[in-house]
């Protein structure tokens, strides 16, 4: 058992071939291309599901491994989960082999009814790559889908997973990266997305004027800039997944729905430029407490960030205004939320916000 700590992208096909060159600039370790077939088991009532676990059989080649993943942590697209992988000798998902060779307390466990709920088939290149101070990382391309019954979801995207090495630079790493345009932190497991097309499940929008005047009342009982700061990132990164979710054809359907959305990104940036002094308050907490190296040069790319966003995002409301058109406001939307730049932006912040 281990955490594992990966950064996943959701991207589009040629991003390979980006990714292929970007790679050469790294000691290879190893290369390799495989088709994984995934098969994921719950209960009929999915008792995993609700305890925020998944539980899978890989199948490679001939070769089967049940996983276990539990709750853990999301930042942006950076996923700090534990896991548990035991050997199986078929596709039969025993559990109680992980349990015993963990000693995990699974309540019941073996009287659980398992059932398949969905699977998860792409075919996977990937590189393990040295990066220097001891750092090694895993690169995934993943291309394939996601089938429950009848219905398909695809799947499209790159885990940079930490071997060896620490977080910080795992992110360094990624920041190393040529992206450019359809590129985007997830924060969206494909067990969590398998479990929305099983259900036939898209989440209802959240009421975000009334979550960001929690925030800013919340925003008082927070002892440190810190923790403002972690509850302001956890918000956008929780409004940036919805919004790629529910997806901009909900949202154009209605004139009120686009100003609604486009207008919770303008509270977020336009608090990010009011209150500059929060984002040095945290640089300065985290130099002091040493949790990483952080640099002045965050500071400076993260204020000219949201000073360029909310200026976007005004521009965006002005043409909507104008020309009452929801689908064109909101592709310029979702493309700004599609940039290496923002991908950056976002990578800064968790550089910012990892720390205790």
């Amino acid at each position: 058992m281990g955490n594992e700590v990966e950064l996943k992208l959701a991207v589009t096909p040629h991003f390979a071939d980006i990714l292929r060159q970007e790679l050469t600039n790294f000691r290879m370790l190893a290369h390799n291309t495989a088709f994984l077939g995934n098969c994921y088991y719950d209960t009929a009532d999915q008792l995993l599901a609700k305890q925020k676990m998944g539980l899978r059989v890989r199948q490679e080649n001939q070769q089967y491994t049940l996983t276990l993943k539990t709750d853990g942590e999301v930042h942006a697209g950076l996923h700090i989960r534990p896991e548990y992988n035991v050997s199986l000798p078929d596709a039969n998902p025993n559990m109680a082999l992980l349990v015993e060779q963990y000693a995990l307390s699974l309540p019941n466990s073996e009287q659980w009814q398992l059932v398949p709920v969905f699977s998860t088939d792409f075919e996977r290149e990937s590189w393990l790559v040295e990066c220097g101070n001891g750092t090694t990382i895993e690169v995934a391309f993943d291309q394939g889908k996601i089938v429950a019954g009848e219905k398909q979801m695809p799947i499209c995207e790159v885990e940079f997973e930490l071997k060896s090495g620490r977080t910080v630079d795992l992110l360094r790493f990624v920041q190393t990266l040529t992206l450019e345009k359809d590129v985007r932190l997830s924060s969206a497991s494909k067990a969590k997305r398998g479990y929305l097309l099983a259900n036939s499940a898209r989440p209802s929008p959240i009421n975000w004027l009334d979550k960001w005047r929690e925030f800013l009342e919340s925003e008082q009982n927070h002892s440190n800039a810190l923790a403002t700061l972690r509850a302001l990132f956890r918000l956008e990164q929780a409004l940036i997944e919805e919004t790629f979710t529910i997806g901009s054809d909900y949202f154009a359907l209605d004139f009120l729905r686009t100003v609604e959305r486009i207008g919770a990104f303008f509270n977020l940036y336009h608090y990010y430029v009011e209150q500059a002094k929060l984002l040095e308050n945290v640089l300065n907490q985290q130099v002091k407490q040493d949790e990483f190296e952080a640099e002045q040069e965050y500071l400076t790319n993260l204020l000219d960030s949201n000073h360029m966003l909310l200026q976007q995002v005004r521009e965006i409301i002005q043409l909507h205004s104008e020309r009452k058109d929801n689908r064109l406001a909101l592709d310029k939307l979702m493309a700004l939320l599609q940039t290496g730049h923002y991908v950056n932006r976002m990578i800064y912040f968790t550089f910012l916000t990892l720390g205790e």
